[in-house]
């Protein structure tokens, strides 16, 4: 047990550096979907939700400890989230992708400061 708990740390010691990086290019996302599209907006898009990706899987591997005291994040939200984003990936509609990706980004901050104060206590 303790040598899972040692590799939920390690994992979340990787994870909060790379949240403020995807915290980050989704500000910088979300202002090209908000009118100012750029000719590789698509493909940074996929690079930017890739990454997502890894952190969400970072969260399933280490939920236990991020929502040990009381439920910080709320998979349900997520997951609203996420299909908020299908959805407005298959409408093609960069409003809503915009939408969409506030509520993810909210996760990710809020995973990434409780990550924080999880290894804090390590």
């Amino acid at each position: 047990m303790e040598d899972l708990r040692t590799q939920q740390i390690e994992a979340l010691e990787v994870a909060v550096p790379y949240c403020a990086k995807i915290s980050n290019a989704l500000n910088n996302l979300m202002e090209e979907l908000n009118g100012h599209r750029q000719p590789d907006t698509d493909e940074y898009m996929k690079s930017t939700l890739n990454g997502l990706n890894w952190i969400v899987e970072v969260y399933n591997g280490t939920k236990d400890l991020i929502n040990k005291d009381s439920v910080v994040i709320n998979k349900e939200e997520v997951n609203k989230s996420v299909l908020a984003l299908n959805a407005a990936n298959n409408a093609n509609d960069d409003a809503a992708r915009v939408e969409a990706l506030k509520g993810l980004k909210a996760f990710v901050d809020t995973f990434s400061a409780q990550a924080g104060k999880v290894i804090s206590q390590k």
